[in-house]
């Protein structure tokens, strides 16, 4: 079984699919998890390290399929994975790159990941939109053209190149997600998956959780750290960008104190993130016109209870999976641990 999304008892990738079928049956929808984590056990610790897991890991993937290719935005998780197979002499058949077309927007991979690519001597690519493929999408394309899961409505179009519903059998594209989320309920830990940070589809292997032993060792090296160093009233606050980012990373062993990697802003207020702002501000004004009248078309297609905030510009309300128990071998929902709504506390 794969990671996918779940109402009315069908399956789906696509989420606006997967609203449809909510609005239409009145059924929940639930984030799916593989049947690897339904059966381990989230209370065990691994005798082995983090770097060990996730070498051990590499060297399976590169046994397994013909090609490997590294999606890598020069962001702590994937630079991780990247040192993982160059630092182990395992081979990476291409890095790929993936920008939204707009000078500013495109900091990270422009200032820190091209540069460290280019000096490692493996095969890369760079995909990003045109201004035409902008001007084609947004002026010219029927609204019933889907892409990449549906998850994301902002206005760069980098996630129009991260499509892989067409890689064959022999081939693994690797991404770098997903850092560990908690949260810590009547004495006892929890971690859990939301659908749209993990962005999940056919044809996507996420390095750090789809093996369930790699995932809980980094949930247990993030409780170790927090209770160390953090007092119980920050406990619910760790895994929610943006304060405790670098503290977050740091836990999780992606670089020691003063590592040099841009952190995201994903709270820029009344845009999906800093990346999506810096991008319309550079944009050509019909074309934001255009998107914003777009995203008013899913609103009155969907509604918009289904967006934050009512916006589909700052993407699609976010599905929980179970709850996987840190301190208890048991599996809850949301519902069992939150009776009145989820909430940070």
């Amino acid at each position: 079984m794969t990671w996918h999304l779940e109402c009315n008892n069908k399956k789906f990738h696509s989420k606006l699919d997967a609203i449809k079928e909510n609005i239409n049956t009145g059924q929940p929808i639930n984030f799916v998890t593989p049947q690897s984590y339904l059966a381990h056990d989230f209370t065990t610790r691994s005798s082995q390290t983090l770097e060990e897991l996730c070498v051990a890991q590499a060297y399976k993937l590169r046994s397994e399929y013909k090609n490997i290719n590294l999606f890598y935005s020069g962001g702590c998780d994937s630079h991780y994975v990247l040192q993982t197979f160059i630092d182990n002499g395992i081979k990476i058949d291409k890095i790929i790159m993936v920008k939204s077309g707009f000078r500013s927007a495109d900091f990270e991979i422009n200032d820190y990941a091209w540069h460290y690519v280019k000096r490692t001597g493996i095969d890369y690519e760079i995909r990003q939109p045109t201004q035409d493929y902008y001007k084609s999408y947004y002026l010219e394309t029927p609204m019933d053209t889907r892409t990449q899961n549906e998850y994301w409505h902002h206005f760069r179009l980098n996630n129009h190149f991260e499509n892989l519903q067409d890689t064959p059998a022999d081939t693994c594209n690797i991404f770098g997600k997903e850092k560990p989320r908690l949260c810590y309920v009547d004495g006892k830990w929890y971690t859990y998956f939301l659908d749209v940070s993990t962005t999940t589809q056919p044809g996507q292997m996420n390095f750090f959780m789809d093996d369930p032993m790699i995932y809980a060792k980094q949930c247990h090296m993030l409780v170790d750290k927090i209770k160390s160093n953090k007092n119980l009233s920050e406990y619910n606050f760790i895994t929610h960008y943006n304060k405790h980012q670098e503290f977050w990373n740091i836990a999780i062993g992606r670089y020691s104190e003063g590592g040099l990697f841009p952190l995201k802003d994903l709270q820029d207020f009344g845009f999906h993130n800093n990346k999506d702002r810096l991008a319309i501000q550079a944009a050509e004004p019909r074309l934001v016109t255009a998107w914003k009248r777009r995203n008013g078309k899913l609103i009155e297609q969907y509604g918009n209870k289904w967006f934050n905030q009512g916006d589909p510009a700052l993407g699609t309300v976010g599905v929980f999976s179970k709850f996987f128990g840190l301190t208890k071998k048991e599996i809850k929902t949301v519902d069992e641990l939150y009776p009145g709504g989820f909430k940070t506390q």
